[in-house]
């Protein structure tokens, strides 16, 4: 019965592997406009956490470096600057208990990403807003929970560019 089954699903497994198809975690990104020079001009962080900026530029990169043909270069090299804007952070009480005891709580994001020409600064590319949450328990890291929720609005991005071009 088991062998039955096996064969088929590997067959299946080799078919779907074979004729290009991707994951959307994993799937290559051609930038529009066969931009391939970047840069990230700019985090745009309203918010009072300091570990977003680092963190969210470095993450950009990882996610991006990892999907799309592109090199990083610095903005005199660039085709295109990127701009990363968070809209919204915070955290809030997601369940609370019979006596108004935090017990789970959510971290929360909202971010938009603009592409950017750097011949005549008109705009590639935007991402929209993109609101992510990530829970996490009471009396465990917030910053790990944002954390997260950033790496997921990233990845919704570099979905989303991928979607469009």
């Amino acid at each position: 019965m088991l062998r039955t089954l096996f064969i088929p699903a590997i067959g299946l497994l080799l078919f779907v592997a074979g004729c290009g198809y991707h994951f959307s975690a994993s799937a290559p990104i051609n930038l529009p406009q066969n931009v391939t020079n970047i840069y990230i001009q700019d985090v745009d962080n309203p918010t009072l956490e300091a570990w977003i900026d680092p963190y969210l530029r470095a993450r950009f990169r990882d996610e991006f470096t990892r999907r799309a043909r592109i090199n990083w270069v610095d903005g005199e090299a660039a085709q295109a600057a990127v701009t990363l804007r968070i809209i919204a952070y915070y955290t809030d009480t997601e369940l609370s208990g019979a006596r108004d005891q935090t017990l789970r709580e959510r971290a929360t994001v909202t971010m938009e990403t603009e592409f950017r020409s750097m011949v005549d600064g008109s705009l590639i590319w935007s991402s929209g807003r993109i609101t992510e949450h990530e829970t996490f328990e009471a009396g465990t890291s917030d910053i790990a929970a944002g954390q997260r929720a950033l790496e997921n609005a990233i990845r919704r991005t570099a979905d989303g560019l991928g979607a469009d071009y």
